[in-house]
């Protein structure tokens, strides 16, 4: 126990689908014998939280009940934990009352979103606040955004050089679908890029000094040479974590920061162009208020099949998986500036079905990290990205024991 509070860890969103995931890897790590704990579950519906414990087999955990509408209730939750892990969203929706809550208490936070507009109000918001707290507050601590923020970190401390770009390549294998909680968080990261770009201008940030030297321009639908496949550019959300770490890291530690790009491979050409013109289409209906109602209503319509209230069966995530793709470009110490780069690197994560396996895995391991490493995270609290929080810690070994997830270096 830590802190002299009741619990080390409270998982909130406990009913929600992906909060099963995380709960039930907590619990395995405790019945494994690999972590002793203090833990318990949270969610706003007593009567529902005791079904989630039953459907998921979760026995001798402790209940608590907390309502983001509630501030007085997530407060009381708050105060009891050394670290919340926050799974309920879409955030923009009902993250920041959560957030709010664990400054006033002084307890730290981690999450599972992907939402770049929410991510970037938190620290605009709250930084300073977090920071005068002592409290950690960790966005992204799940396949957002740890495979890229994480991989980068790994193949930056790798490169024998000076790093120029790095390119990231998303590959998934038998993604059987998603929950519409998933879908809706997503709809609602897509829908703010406006507010995000004005949150964006008012914070009058100086740019990073990025290299001179800029990748070669590609188009949003291209081939990779170096996966073998056809891509698209995607930018959000990991792109802006990977710089909000870098920013970090070069501000506190001096490292140099570089030019990233991320992209998502497909397995044809044929497919490429319809998901093209399916996120195209996607862009048109979430610009409205009805549009996003539509899309809201009837998920498995909008996504292609692919979102559903049930989410894939135990079955199909069991037979997915996902490898990200890191290649890292640059100069040795002696090459020629003038000339185009020398040196490559690559970096492979790969690991279990990404949205609720290996998430669990992400997440539960972040939340053990800060409660286990404080002394090797930044100094003071405030709102972190998983690089920035976690560079100087174990967290690369510690998700690689979860047989989950796993990060391996390449040279070219």
């Amino acid at each position: 126990m830590s802190s002299g509070r009741d619990y080390d860890l409270i998982v909130f969103g406990f009913s929600g689908y992906t909060g099963k995931f995380v709960a039930e890897e907590v619990y395995r790590l405790q019945t494994e014998g690999k972590r002793s704990l203090t833990w318990a579950v949270a969610g706003r519906n007593m009567d529902k939280l005791k079904q989630s414990m039953r459907d998921s087999g979760i026995e001798n955990v402790d209940v608590v009940v907390a309502d983001v509408s509630d501030e007085a209730s997530l407060e009381a939750m708050c105060a009891r934990t050394t670290v919340l892990l926050n799974c309920v969203g879409p955030f923009q929706l009902y993250g920041e009352a959560v957030v709010k809550a664990c400054i006033n208490k002084k307890c730290n936070y981690v999450d599972i979103t992907g939402e770049t507009y929410f991510m970037e109000k938190m620290e605009a918001e709250y930084g300073e606040k977090a920071k005068e707290a002592g409290v950690y507050i960790v966005n992204a601590c799940a396949f957002d955004c740890i495979p890229n923020d994480i991989g980068a970190l790994v193949l930056q401390k790798a490169f024998p050089g000076e790093l120029v770009y790095t390119d990231s390549y998303l590959s998934t294998k038998n993604t059987g679908g998603f929950h519409t909680g998933t879908w809706e968080s997503f709809l609602y990261s897509i829908r703010n890029v406006k507010q995000l770009s004005k949150l964006r201008r008012e914070q009058h940030k100086s740019p990073l000094p990025l290299p001179e030297r800029k990748p070669s321009k590609r188009f949003f639908l291209n081939y990779s040479d170096v996966v073998h496949k056809w891509c698209l550019l995607f930018p959000l959300p990991d792109r802006s974590v990977v710089y909000r770490s870098q920013r970090y890291r070069y501000e506190n530690e001096n490292v140099p920061p570089y030019h990233f790009r991320t992209f998502f491979c497909l397995a044809s050409l044929i497919q490429a162009i319809f998901i093209t013109f399916f996120f195209a289409l996607l862009m048109l209906f979430v610009a409205t208020n009805f549009g996003l109602k539509l899309m809201i209503k009837f998920p498995r319509l909008f996504s292609g099949g692919m979102a559903s209230e049930k989410g894939a069966t135990r079955k199909q995530l069991e037979k997915a998986s996902f490898t990200v793709t890191l290649q890292g470009v640059g100069y040795d110490e002696h090459a020629d500036r003038n000339k185009p780069p020398n040196l490559k690197l690559l970096v492979k994560v790969r690991g279990a079905e990404p949205g609720y396996i290996a998430t669990s895995a992400m997440v539960v391991q972040s939340a053990l990290t800060l409660l286990d490493e404080r002394d090797a995270m930044p100094k003071n609290g405030g709102v972190y990205t998983p690089a920035a929080a976690f560079a100087n810690t174990n967290i690369v070994n510690n998700l690689e024991g979860t047989g989950k997830i796993r990060f391996e270096v390449v040279p070219l």
